[in-house]
């Protein structure tokens, strides 16, 4: 992190997602609202659109376009997106009078250019400067057309008619950005190894030409909307490796870029960080962890993603983030911090536990659960608390067919009112509402709109608790019934699914600190 703050400190109240976009393209005219690919009935926006909803709610979308644009008016009218008109030429001021229409105190900066934004940094990037002191943050070492950019509003206002040059019309941040010992900027290290990384020149996933439309039509093409639509850059970089030439059409097409200056990061040191692999271990690993990993670098901190023990002194600390793996590396000038680690190499390194366990219940303090910063901050959630739709919220992750059966009469006997489950077989009755998955904001709005909360052990139950939802959980196997037993102890009712289930709030109290007190043990460790 740079800079002294040239803006007050203040707490990120309401972050909204602004789009800048145009029919009047001088290279590429209407090009936001043309069918791509060209049978289909979706538009850029639309693919934008979908993409964005799925880390912020729709009335937290704002496309700023400029005044007079009518036919973009009436299309984002007849979408149900919400706009914002404002100075054509002058597109820093458009931002600045939505702003204040808004009471924007924090801004997504998007365009309306780019169909594959990648929504886990981006959902990272919000996430993590709503609870910092930064002035702006990015990530760094995204390909073209994915990333995106935050900054507070205190910052985009602090620059005098007399300091803005024309330049500072169109490119509204980048007065921040050309003062790094000015203001506070983040630059975040992308969710790629090094490897991936040496591959970004390989992608041009934006739509500023008529052959950048052709490259990216091309794309859409090979796949449905709905697979499409869950890509993010890893997604990109594998599907690259299989078939090259679907990239490689636009690469040659110029880019506007500026010499800017690089933020001034003094850096404590550097820290590795590898991650059980979702496929193989679920997401849990991967969501807790990518979380903590985009908090590191506010607190000083230079991490790399890394997907194989690195050598010894290669990194000043290694986390490990990967269930009771066995470290093949003796470490001596590199620190190890394992993370809910109960495998033989715990009496070896240091380590820190996420959740309640056999081996750590009675030592374990319930401050340390990492709860996500979504979840605490009402600066990116709906403005009006949602209405209790739901009697029974039910979480099932990936169980069976007989499971599932189980589960749903369970659901129907207990809950007069609406029931939804996430996860497992689609239901045999319309009785249940079901998702096989959500994004992580229709997740959590489904969450808030339900009475009661069903799962087995894990972080969507203290999830839950966190959100003052009583809750019960039931068993998958062996070890989660265990869980559960714990659970138990703290007046977390446990189900058989055969009697009423009962449900409760507990004894114990989720906290919001848990990853301050996770990044203060970092700090310790050297």
């Amino acid at each position: 992190m740079s800079g002294i703050h040239s803006t007050p400190n203040t707490k990120i109240r309401s972050l909204f997602a602004f789009i800048q976009a145009r029919t009047g393209s001088t290279r590429f005219p209407k090009k936001v609202i043309r069918p791509i690919p060209y049978n289909s009935d979706r538009t850029i926006l639309d693919h934008i659109h979908s993409r964005i909803l799925k880390i912020l709610p729709n009335s937290r979308i704002i496309y700023l376009i400029p005044e007079g644009d009518s036919e973009l008016e009436s299309f984002l009218k007849k979408k149900g997106m919400n706009h914002f008109s404002g100075p054509l030429e002058d597109v820093r001021q458009r931002y600045i009078l939505a702003s204040e229409k808004f009471g924007a105190d924090a801004i997504l900066r998007l365009t309306g250019d780019n169909p594959f934004y990648d929504t886990t940094h981006l959902d990272l990037l919000i996430q993590t400067f709503i609870e910092s002191d930064s002035d702006l943050a990015y990530f760094k070492g995204l390909p073209l057309g994915t990333g995106g950019e935050v900054f507070r509003t205190s910052a985009l206002l602090n620059l005098s008619d007399l300091q803005q040059e024309e330049r500072h019309k169109e490119h509204v941040s980048i007065h921040i950005k050309e003062d790094p010992n000015q203001y506070k900027i983040t630059a975040i290290p992308s969710l790629l190894t090094k490897e991936e990384g040496t591959r970004l020149s390989n992608f041009r996933l934006t739509v500023d030409t008529p052959e950048d439309f052709e490259t990216i039509s091309g794309l859409l093409s090979k796949k449905s909307f709905e697979t499409i639509g869950n890509f993010n850059t890893k997604e990109f970089l594998e599907w690259e490796k299989e078939d090259p030439t679907l990239f490689q059409k636009n690469l040659d097409i110029p880019q506007v870029k500026f010499n800017l200056p690089s933020p001034n990061q003094n850096t404590k040191g550097k820290i590795g960080v590898l991650v059980a692999p979702a496929k193989e271990f679920g997401s849990g690993h991967f969501s807790r962890t990518s979380l903590l990993y985009s908090l590191l670098p506010y607190r000083g901190w230079e991490p790399e993603w890394i997907s194989t023990f690195p050598r010894d002194g290669e990194y000043d600390i290694l986390l490990i983030d990967y269930r009771d793996i066995g470290i093949p590396i003796s470490y001596q000038k590199t620190k190890v911090l394992l993370l809910d680690h109960f495998g033989e190499d715990k009496e070896k390194y240091d380590f820190w536990d996420l959740l309640p366990h056999p081996q750590n219940d009675q030592n374990f303090h319930w401050e340390q659960i990492l709860i996500p910063l979504n979840l605490i901050s009402s600066a990116i959630g709906e403005k009006k608390d949602p209405v209790k739709e739901y009697g029974i919220f039910c979480y099932a992750g990936n169980l069976g067919k007989e499971e599932s059966e189980n589960l749903d009469r369970s659901l129907i006997q207990n809950s007069p009112k609406k029931r939804i489950r996430i996860g497992g077989i689609p239901p045999k009755t319309n009785e249940i509402e079901y998702f096989p998955r959500l994004s992580r904001v229709q997740y959590l709005r489904k969450l808030r709109s339900s009475e009661k909360f069903l799962g087995y052990f894990g972080q969507s139950v203290f999830e839950a608790l966190f959100l003052k939802i009583p809750s019960a959980t039931f068993s998958i196997s062996p070890i989660h019934r265990e869980l559960s037993s714990i659970l138990e102890k703290y007046k977390i009712p446990f189900t058989d699914l055969i009697r009423k289930i009962e449900f409760s709030l507990g004894s114990k109290t989720v906290g919001e600190n848990g990853y301050k007190l996770l990044l203060d043990k970092i700090d310790s460790i050297i």
